[in-house]
């Protein structure tokens, strides 16, 4: 990376922010603004690899400053802020099409891994773009090299121009209505598709659709150029009624066909019929590609319309901030039922009201983790604690389906409540060490949970639970248990008087004593010491 922008109004944190980024990035160029609008202004002279903005500043705060960063500089990587307070913010940047973002406060660790995770981004999209360029040249098509370029850049918005349009009119002489499909595939198998199957399996939906209705309108299928696993697929005629009548049944059968053929899992979004295609096509692709991105909840259909599915898809505005709390009780409670039950209320009540959108809801629920995992923050290593963090988001975002991430997420947390108990067990087990130390050394004293507790700087009652649970016995059971042992190796060793026995191990009246040996041992220490005598 070339050059980076720290955009935040605290001069102190900029500062020291922007020397962090500077040691990390010697090589680099770091640029420094105190808000949004500040900001802007540098961008439109120079291009930034990457910002780090806060979201709470004057003049212009951080979400303005990102919906008009993405208009100048879409490509650059666009990091917010964050402190757990501010969940909402967090995720309504994530929304805007904020990257990433940094916990407050940052260290040194979390800019080094931040800036490593948006060069292997950088680097990824450079090298998709030199493999998109080199299927390009590789891939046999039936279809004139320039044309599918020209057909490529009109659907996804970028052949404007008159002469353009008209080229493909002239070329493919296309409806005035019109739709877009998107086939995207999965291989089932381990052998990914060749570059000639794909094209095989490309150039079965024109051929099938006439054979199989009686289409006489024009269809085109071809492949995107930033992805070889997606097909667009563009129908057209003059009449819109006959492209839509027979629109369902065929895609049903081209799906169940590639399923079939080429054992494949197939996903198929179609975009909204639209008149002036020439114009429209670009919208209808988008909304082709937002469509099938919804199987991720649908997890039962493999065709996806956007008609149908606009009405349910809702931007998320649920906080997680209750959630966490209510789970991070019942983690610390070990309550695995409850963790079950509001899991199924957490999940149930996202669906409620209408579909989130796949990423954005994914990048939701690795926050609430985050929040969540606080709870064994202090007992990891900080290494420790940032590897698991990474390894939660990406269990997370590698989940398919939204049933996938549900039960990723139930594994998630109790892989959490396993750290937590097993780090409190190893803290509990010091604790119960220390006690015992201590009674072993103070037995004789006048010794009590209170005092024992205030030595060792625990409260009476969590320590007496803490033995209880170790030991078996109450506090007091087992500075008696302890006493009567060195009563008997006082009885056995020594010819001292009961009663200084009794005050050397701790018991101020000696008949209380007497007492308890005897109910103890079920004689008394002189028929205890007497028997003793006898046997040796």
């Amino acid at each position: 990376m070339n050059r980076i922008m720290v955009v935040d109004d605290e001069a102190i944190q900029r500062r020291v922010l922007g020397k962090m980024m500077r040691e990390a990035l010697p090589d680099g160029e770091v640029m420094e603004a105190g808000n949004g609008m500040a900001a802007l202004e540098l961008a439109r002279l120079h291009a930034f690899d990457m910002v780090i903005t806060d979201i709470r500043m004057p003049i212009m705060d951080g979400f303005g400053f990102i919906e008009h960063m993405k208009e100048i500089a879409p490509d650059c990587k666009i990091i917010i802020l964050s402190g757990y307070r501010y969940f909402e913010y967090a995720q309504r940047a994530i929304q805007l099409g904020a990257f990433d973002y940094l916990l407050k406060p940052v260290k040194e660790e979390s800019i080094a891994q931040m800036l490593d995770k948006v060069k292997e981004t950088i680097l990824k999209e450079k090298q998709q773009n030199i493999e998109q360029e080199n299927m390009k040249r590789q891939l046999d098509s039936n279809l004139n090299v320039y044309f599918e370029h020209l057909l490529q850049e009109w659907i996804l918005g970028n052949a404007t121009t008159g002469a353009q349009l008209q080229e493909i009119q002239q070329q493919y002489s296309l409806g005035m209505y019109g739709a877009v499909f998107v086939t995207r595939l999965v291989e089932l198998h381990a052998e990914p598709l060749s570059l000639e199957r794909m094209g095989e399996i490309r150039d079965l939906m024109p051929d099938q659709y006439s054979t199989h209705t009686g289409f006489n309108g024009r269809v085109l299928s071809f492949f995107p150029p930033e992805d070889k696993r997606i097909i667009i697929t563009i129908m057209t005629d003059d009449s819109p009624a006959i492209l839509l009548n027979s629109l369902n049944e065929y895609i049903q059968n081209y799906c169940r066909q590639l399923s079939e053929r080429y054992n494949l899992n197939v996903t198929v979004g179609v975009g909204e019929v639209g008149s002036d295609f020439y114009l429209s096509a670009a919208k209808s692709y988008r909304e082709a590609l937002e469509a099938a991105e919804f199987r991720y909840f649908l997890t039962d259909d493999q065709v996806f319309y956007y008609r149908e599915l606009a009405g349910r898809m809702k931007p998320m505005h649920y906080d997680f901030l209750e959630a966490a709390a209510v789970f991070k009780d019942c983690i610390r409670a070990s309550k695995t039922e409850l963790i079950i039950q509001h899991t199924d209320e957490v999940f149930h009540r996202t669906l409620e009201e209408g579909l989130p959108y796949p990423k954005q809801w994914q990048k939701s629920i690795v926050y609430l983790i985050y929040n969540i995992a606080t709870v064994i923050k202090d007992f990891l290593s900080e290494e420790d604690y940032r590897s698991t963090l990474a390894e939660i988001e990406k269990r997370i975002t590698a989940c398919a389906t939204f049933l996938d991430c549900k039960k990723e997420f139930l594994d998630i947390l109790q892989q959490i409540m396993t750290i937590l108990q097993s780090c409190r067990t190893r803290k509990h087990a010091t604790i119960v060490e220390r006690c015992i130390s201590y009674i072993d050394n103070h037995y004789m004293e006048d010794l009590s949970l209170d005092s024992a507790a205030q030595q060792i700087f625990f409260s009476p009652n969590y320590l007496s639970k803490i033995l209880k649970d170790h030991l078996g016995v109450s506090f007091t059971k087992y500075l008696t248990e302890i006493r009567l042992k060195k009563a008997i190796q006082m009885l056995e060793n020594g010819d001292m008087k009961v009663y200084e026995i009794a005050g050397k191990v701790g018991f101020k009246d000696d008949k209380y004593f007497y007492r308890v040996f005897k109910a103890r041992f079920g004689i008394t220490p002189d028929d205890y010491r007497k028997n003793n005598a006898l046997k040796e």
